[in-house]
């Protein structure tokens, strides 16, 4: 099996690639993501829903957080009123569980962890924890044993699948790099006001080495010198039995940019359509709203058997294991509802969400089917890790998509992306200018052959004098 990963900082941009298909898309886009830690305040406080909002900065939507999510504070007061835990105004440290939407702010809790390769430490609970994807009872005692020796007082740890088989040493080196961490951003909270940002999750060649990084991984293929001697520094940390680590990581040197190269423009294009026609004739049309996700699977072209009821099952059998590639290399999340083609058996039917449950085990988000409805519906949930590439990739503004001339604001700007060539300037109003016409900048925007999918601020090449 050949898996790489392809890594591009230039454009915040990384792919999993096995047996030259892409598996998957990790874009970095620095605006409250996952574990970013934040000082907040509190905002408004909810009763009626026992939940509150916590302005996170001065730019982006307040967060959201439920009164089930401030656990520490309820287990030292044993209160159930979120007005007994909290109140207006007061300073909190929070960290991002999901998240934001296009219209809804990110998920916050106050139960903060801090991830490592190994191990993650939970500054808020007092316990050791072991993933249930260990099985081996021998290894989850000696893990178990470990931490006891080695947890701090009043913290807990969890014990990573990629724990396995590690020699304590390197857990333990981890979690004083965990600590130490922790140290820092308790004295950072203390020493700013809110709202503040302390931590944020924007290093994509850190990321990538800590939840992507294996031993079956054949190569690593980065565009960048500096993130290469990075990317080298952070894996001999991190793997020092690695013997092939030489040969493993690769700098990309040629001309042709890397997104073009391995496909990956193509690839996010590709997820970007609502059609999708696959080689043997079949295509589906997939419309992603913010919670709902609706499938429709037609049989086109396909005609392979002169069963009726055999072509039926082999077409929807073909659509779910695309459907299941799609859900992954979209990351759609939420409810998703699939329209298969009708079948009258029941076995054919039974078969087919077999068939379905086997390749979306797969998917690391543990996409789970609820029912199979009279309609002939399939019903299921995907844990939401992150935003889609629809919601990345189609900014809004005032619930409305962006059009390329659209005047934009200059604090949204490096934010928005695009994925289609520009041919005229982009006029950008300053929105702390109180003047109606004044602060109007004018960016001369670079003409490029290939549709590349970047960041505005990548493309612009001087700005002009204000008019």
């Amino acid at each position: 099996m050949i898996k790489k990963i392809i890594i591009s900082p230039i454009n915040n941009i990384a792919a999993i690639v096995n047996q030259q298909k892409i598996q998957e898309i990790i874009v970095n886009h620095h605006t409250c993501q996952v574990k970013d830690i934040y000082i907040g305040t509190i905002q408004k406080i909810f009763t009626s829903i026992n939940a509150a909002f916590v302005k996170l900065n001065y730019y982006d939507k307040s967060g959201f957080i439920h009164f089930n999510d401030i656990k520490h504070r309820r287990a030292l007061k044993n209160q159930y009123n979120i007005y007994d835990a909290i109140a207006i105004r007061q300073k909190v440290l929070v960290q991002i569980v999901k998240e934001p939407t296009i219209s809804k702010g990110p998920r916050l809790t106050t139960n903060i962890h801090l991830t490592g390769k190994y191990l993650i430490l939970m500054p808020f609970n007092n316990t050791i924890c072991i993933t249930h994807r260990i099985y081996d009872e021998n290894e989850r005692s000696f893990l178990r044993a470990l931490g006891i020796l080695i947890k701090p007082r009043q913290m807990g740890i969890l014990f990573k699948e990629s724990s396995l088989r590690v020699d304590e040493k390197t857990l333990i080196n981890e979690l004083k790099n965990l600590g130490r961490q922790w140290s820092y951003l308790q004295k950072t909270a203390i020493q700013n006001q809110a709202p503040f940002t302390l931590y944020q999750d924007n290093n994509l060649v850190k990321k990538i080495i800590r939840d992507y990084y294996d031993k079956d991984i054949s190569s690593i293929i980065i565009d960048s010198e500096y993130a290469l001697r990075y990317l080298c520094e952070q894996v001999q940390k991190n793997n020092q039995q690695s013997p092939a680590l030489r040969n493993i990581i690769k700098l990309y040197n040629s001309d042709i940019c890397i997104l073009e190269k391995f496909n990956i423009n193509k690839t996010i294009l590709g997820a970007l359509c609502s059609k999708i026609i696959l080689e043997c004739g079949v295509y589906l049309f997939i419309e992603s709203y913010e919670a709902l996700t609706i499938i429709d699977v037609n049989s086109g072209s396909f005609n392979r058997s002169g069963n009726a009821q055999n072509t039926l099952l082999k077409t929807n059998c073909l659509a779910a294991s695309e459907i299941a590639y799609q859900l992954k290399i979209r990351n759609i999340n939420g409810i998703i509802i699939v329209d298969f083609i009708d079948m009258k058996a029941y076995k054919d039917r039974i078969q087919l969400l077999e068939h379905f449950c086997q390749v979306l085990k797969l998917d690391n988000a543990k996409p789970e089917i609820i029912q199979l409805s009279e309609l002939g519906l399939v019903e299921l949930t995907r844990r939401r890790r992150g935003q889609s590439l629809l919601e990345l990739f189609t900014r809004t503004q005032n619930n409305n998509k962006v059009p390329e001339d659209t005047s934009i604001s200059v604090s949204n700007a490096s934010s928005i992306f695009f994925k289609t060539n520009f041919s005229k300037t982009l006029r950008l109003k300053n929105i702390n200018s109180t003047k109606p016409d004044a602060n109007e900048y004018c960016i001369n925007l670079i003409p490029l052959e290939q549709s590349y999918i970047m960041p505005l601020n990548l493309y612009y090449s001087a700005m002009g004098e204000s008019t």
